[in-house]
């Protein structure tokens, strides 16, 4: 049985993962980190960039990687995470946290993550940004 910090661990892991696909503008390394058999929706803070599935996911982003926008530094800029919990129950780690552009901290992004331990790795089965209402923009 996990620990509440050996969960914490592995759901910051995963995080740092996701977000190191995007800073590298890795497709093939950000597939890797989903369930394609379990995945349900993904559901952004941005307009224009939920998706029901992950073929349609998977295109906004490869789109994202070619033309997104990029921070002055001309990269895409690395978030501060914040805020981190993590449930681990058998198979299952669930994952909330607040994540913060460097440069546009406010609103913090509210982020869930569901993922499904398969073949010894986490993968996403679910992931749901949204802006925080309690936080002026």
């Amino acid at each position: 049985m996990r620990t509440r910090d050996q969960a914490r661990q592995e759901a910051l892991d995963f995080i740092n993962s996701y977000n190191a696909c995007f800073y590298k503008r890795d497709l093939d390394a950000l597939k890797a980190l989903y369930s394609p058999q379990n995945f349900t929706k993904f559901w952004d803070n941005h307009p224009g960039c939920d998706s029901p599935d992950l073929e349609d996911h998977f295109g906004k982003v490869s789109t994202f990687f070619k033309t997104g926008k990029q921070s002055e530094s001309g990269t895409i800029e690395p978030l501060i995470v914040e805020d981190l919990h993590a449930l681990a129950v058998g198979n299952t780690l669930l994952v909330t946290a607040i994540l913060r552009y460097q440069s546009a901290p406010v609103p913090g992004v509210r982020s869930t993550f569901a993922l499904l331990k398969e073949n010894g790795a986490w993968k996403a089965a679910h992931i749901h940004h949204s802006f925080d209402p309690n936080e002026a923009g």
